[in-house]
Formats: C-alpha cells, sequence, structure tokens
C-alpha cells in the first residue's frame, strides 16, 4: 500500500556507547514509518465508496494502525525524555 523509504539511524547513535541514543533514533524512526502506513490507509478510506464491504476492513485497519500510532508515539516520547541534555550540542 505505501511506498515508504525506509531510513536507518545515524552513524553517532551507531556508535555511541550506551545505546540511549540509538534507542530514541529506531523508536522515532518507527513512528515514522506507523504515520506514513496510517497516513496511506486514510487516503484510501477518504477514496472508498460509502456501504462497501472494503470499507469495513479499512476502517478496522484504520483503527489498529492508529492505536500502534499512539503506542509509538509514547515510546519515542519516553526514548525522549531519558536522552541525557548535558551530552547534546547546545545552541549558544
Amino acid at each position: 500500500m505505501s511506498t515508504t523509504a525506509f531510513a536507518l539511524p545515524s552513524l553517532s547513535a551507531l556508535h555511541a556507547d550506551d545505546g540511549r541514543l540509538l534507542d530514541q533514533e529506531l523508536r522515532l524512526l518507527a513512528t515514522r514509518r506507523q504515520i506514513a502506513v496510517v497516513r496511506a490507509i486514510a487516503d484510501e478510506l477518504e477514496r472508498c465508496v460509502r456501504g462497501s464491504g472494503v470499507l469495513e476492513t479499512l476502517r478496522e485497519q484504520f483503527i489498529e494502525e492508529l492505536s500502534r500510532l499512539g503506542c509509538r508515539s509514547l515510546e519515542a516520547a519516553a526514548a525522549l525524555a531519558r536522552v541525557d541534555l548535558s551530552t547534546s550540542a547546545s545552541v549558544t
């Protein structure tokens, strides 16, 4: 359904000592992929004609994927909250 390109974590995340940055980036990438899935299903729902069997199936899948997006968003927020701000670059 979707032709989403898969992104990879940054080199700095892959080489980080403690893995927190990698965890954060992987969760954000998963969230972005889930957003793409939800958007594709929403677009398809918009194109469907009401009353067809396809619409009910898409509606159920949309609800499931939207729930997954909510979970991934919470996971990403938790990962962002765990980032040590003292080691990140500051803007002066």
